[in-house]
């Protein structure tokens, strides 16, 4: 009997440390003594239980706001990149370090990787650190202070330290690099942390003279390899594109297309920077349609026809102004026409959700310049006008795509667009700790997204959330690369949205929008376009995965009740010992009734 208490007393701890397993990775921080930065470590530590999708910091010293957000985002990356519903866990972050405060986004990445290891219950390697931000699509991002970090992993006894793809490590100095990003030149100053200019002035990972093993990674894939023996899979194979996406693609093309000619056989342009855009507009074209990339051909065509429908406009106003104002009233009739049409359409599928999001912006943006119109009379914004409703015309094809019937009513779109808002704001008051200059293309769309949750149009309130998230992303994400590292970057976003894209082909889903700026991207790098290229890429990558916010069948991470294991446990070890008294007892009065019938033989 004591054997099975002591069984049992021991089942029951071994339950309770199961259920409060911790996992744990080092990370390398930055931190400041006297003039100087110095590297080193701290320790993070993480448990999951069942809970309610809550995430909990507790750090000593304590943490910087933008750790706290960061951490907040590496957990909803991990979560994307194993597909797992983590709504129903409650996570416990546990930061320690020695005197040195934690701040920076740098240990998001290895945050992620911590993340990843806890819900999959991999054994992390203790001979690897790593330093990086986490971005959209598990891409790894730059970070400040790397040689330092590098030589606080070699005095940790580290042997590899993994740092991100993409580094500018230059001792003190600054570099200024200026990019156009969304039709806005944004000058971005990248400082590195100040070094110690007595010793370290031509400081560098290749003069520093490391024994440690410095290895570059580009994304969370990457990393996993280094850190576990889990066996990672890269996006193999192709995106197929399903035919409905390309009839309907083609034929919006071909409107586009056919109305741009025929303007163009009826309209001469007189400028030469004009009749030199057009010519480049038809090589694109022809070239979008030998390859099949009717997207890009589409967008060709569009801005062809832009090109051509201010001359012709202007030729009319010079000849007869009145006919300008009544294209005007016919313009406002025909948008007010179709919107209501378009509120009309009940959404039941994704495909109708994308269709209805993309025709709806055309309306919004055709809307805005009639509404110009008013107040200063203007032939080209007129144009835009005519040729963005027409745009949406063509576009409203997409509603012919079949697809799977989902739950899209109010309850869970407005419940989608929360917290896409939710995202899109941690990640611009995370951007706005750096590059608070930067943001105004991101704000004017989250504020535009706001306008529509309280209008509650939450299918625009997502969109426009995606926008603001995703600009946000781009700017955090070229906060400190070169412009000759504007390409590569490019096409390791083109690369995670292909990887996106492929895994949600794999859920049943194929994402309009992502897919068709995919595309564009390409088209764009292509063109010798790479910031372009960047831009769409990044777009690519935040609007392919739109399905992640509605309901759907998707895995969780099975729930173990640990007091019920363990009653059920109890209950089973106790009738196992009451079995065992009972068959005791039994097989004494057998022996005892056996020796009877001996005594009497």
């Amino acid at each position: 009997m004591k054997r099975i208490l002591v069984l049992l007393i021991l089942f029951l701890l071994c339950a309770n440390l199961a259920s409060a397993k911790t996992y744990h990775i080092t990370l390398l921080t930055i931190g400041e003594v006297g003039e100087d930065s110095v590297g080193g470590t701290a320790d993070a530590y993480l448990e999951v239980k069942h809970g309610s999708g809550r995430i909990f910091l507790d750090s000593f010293p304590l943490t910087k706001i933008d750790t706290q957000i960061s951490t907040r985002y590496a957990n909803e990356i991990a979560c994307d990149y194993l597909d797992l519903d983590c709504s129903d866990y409650d996570f416990f972050y546990t930061i320690r370090a020695g005197s040195t405060i934690v701040g920076g986004p740098s240990a998001s990445a290895s945050l992620a990787i911590l993340t990843i290891a806890a819900l999959k219950s991999l054994e992390l390697r203790n001979d690897t650190v790593m330093t990086g931000t986490i971005n959209s699509g598990g891409s790894i991002g730059p970070v400040g202070g790397i040689v330092k970090k590098a030589m606080a992993a070699e005095m940790a006894g580290f042997k590899r330290v993994l740092i991100p793809l993409f580094t500018i490590e230059i001792a003190g100095i600054s570099l200024n690099s200026t990019l156009n990003l969304s039709n806005q030149s944004i000058k971005v100053n990248i400082s590195k942390m100040p070094l110690n200019k007595s010793n370290e002035e031509n400081l560098s990972l290749e003069t520093a003279n490391l024994s440690i093993e410095v290895v570059k990674v580009g994304n969370i894939d990457e990393a996993l390899g280094y850190f576990t023996s889990l066996a990672v899979k890269p996006a193999n194979g192709e995106i197929i594109v399903p035919d409905d996406y390309t009839k309907t693609m083609r034929s919006i093309a071909n409107n586009l297309c056919n109305r741009s000619f025929d303007l163009r056989n009826r309209v001469t342009l007189a400028n030469e920077e004009d009749i030199n855009k057009s010519r480049a507009h038809l090589d694109n074209i022809n070239k979008s349609f030998i390859s099949g990339d009717y997207y890009s051909a589409a967008s060709y065509c569009f801005n062809l026809g832009l090109l051509l429908r201010k001359a012709n406009l202007k030729e009319i106003e010079q000849k007869n102004p009145g006919q300008l104002r009544r294209l005007y009233q016919a313009a406002s009739k025909a948008v007010k026409e179709f919107d209501n049409n378009l509120e009309s359409i009940n959404i039941t599928t994704l495909p109708e959700l994308e269709s209805y999001i993309i025709v709806k912006e055309r309306l919004l943006e055709s809307d805005e310049y009639l509404a110009k119109l008013q107040n200063n009379f203007s032939a080209d914004d007129l144009a835009y006008a005519i040729e963005r409703y027409f745009s949406a015309v063509y576009w409203s094809e997409f509603f012919k795509v079949k697809g799977e019937q989902m739950e899209l009513d109010k309850e869970y779109l407005s419940a989608a667009c929360y917290k896409k808002l939710s995202e899109a704001e941690e990640r611009i008051n995370y951007a706005a700790l750096y590059i608070p200059f930067a943001l105004g293309d991101a704000q004017n769309d989250i504020k535009q997204a706001y306008v529509f949750a309280v209008k509650e149009n939450y299918k625009m309130c997502l969109f426009e959330a995606s926008f603001a998230k995703a600009e946000s992303n781009l700017l955090l994400s070229t906060i400190s690369i070169g412009t000759d590292q504007v390409e590569e970057l490019a096409n390791e976003k083109l690369r995670a949205a292909r990887k996106v894209i492929i895994k949600e082909e794999s859920r049943g889903f194929f994402p309009i929008m992502g897919y068709s700026y995919y595309q564009y991207a390409n088209s764009l790098k292509e063109h010798g376009e790479p910031v372009l290229s960047l831009i769409f890429a990044e777009y690519s990558l935040e609007l392919s995965n739109i399905e992640i916010y509605f309901p759907k069948k998707g895995f969780k991470l099975p729930y173990i009740n640990y007091y019920l294991l363990v009653f059920g446990a109890a209950v089973f070890l106790f009738g196992v010992a009451i079995g065992i008294i009972i068959s005791r007892r039994a097989a004494r009065e057998i022996a005892a009734e056996k020796n009877r019938v001996r005594k009497k033989k």
